[in-house]
């Protein structure tokens, strides 16, 4: 978005300057609305074979780890939710394809 920043980790945040419960905040919620959103994979490399990068559920299973916006002054509402799936091309080559969620 226009005023905020994009990020996808802890340490992502923590470099925008968020304070580091806003960030943990934000990723538990960008995670909760991935979880309930994306395919769950039943192991870690299955979900690798399908998703650039995954998390372990809290229900269980495994989601793609979501990338999000923060706004500053705007508390640890995650805003354009989104993950990074593989395709293939027409010559079978793997390319990812961002999925926006929210």
């Amino acid at each position: 978005t226009a005023d905020g920043k994009y990020m996808a980790t802890q340490s992502d945040c923590e470099a925008w300057g968020f304070n580091p419960d806003v960030c943990k905040q934000a990723i538990e919620k960008a995670r909760a609305v991935v979880a309930r959103a994306a395919p769950k994979s039943e192991t870690m490399f299955q979900c690798e074979v399908r998703f650039s990068d995954c998390f372990e559920a809290q229900d269980g299973g495994f989601s793609p780890r979501p990338s999000f916006c923060l706004r500053p002054n705007k508390g640890a509402e995650p805003l354009e939710v989104r993950y990074l799936e593989y395709e293939s091309d027409r010559m079978n080559r793997k390319k990812t394809k961002e999925v926006r969620v929210q």
